[in-house]
């Protein structure tokens, strides 16, 4: 990868996790001891929620993910409807930090080139907004 390549893109953060092998890990094992306490079924309080009432963009996430994969589309859609994206999402940094060198580097290349031209942060960050203003309209 020469040094054209690796122009940062605020659009590519998958590609930025797997570029930067040490924090994708760090991110991909924090959010296993978080599943991991998830299936134990310890519930642990958000702290927005806690000080503000509201359930954060990001509450009901694990809970989400946890019935998507039980095929319980229902329940997915219940407690956060995003989680296949963000399913998706990790899921493309898992490959990418997993598979060897020279394959890792046409994966990036590939992930960066679709993050760029989707830019995909903006939407799922305004379908966040919505969806977080939505649910605080209800918990009222």
């Amino acid at each position: 990868m020469n040094a054209d390549d690796r122009h940062e893109s605020k659009w590519s953060i998958a590609a930025y996790l797997i570029r930067e092998r040490r924090l994708g890990w760090a991110m991909v094992l924090g959010g296993g001891v978080w599943a991991l306490i998830g299936l134990t079924g310890l519930r642990i309080s958000c702290p927005f929620y806690g000080v503000t009432g509201y359930p954060c963009p990001g509450c009901g996430l694990t809970r989400a993910t946890f019935a998507m994969f039980r095929g319980d589309w229902r329940a997915m859609l219940h407690f956060h409807p995003f989680a296949p994206f963000f399913a998706l999402f990790w899921g493309v940094v898992v490959i990418g930090l997993s598979i060897p060198g020279s394959l890792r580097i046409k994966w990036l290349a590939g992930v960066d080139r679709v993050e760029r031209f989707i830019r995909w942060p903006l939407w799922i960050g305004i379908g966040l907004i919505a969806y977080c203003l939505t649910r605080w309209l209800w918990v009222c």
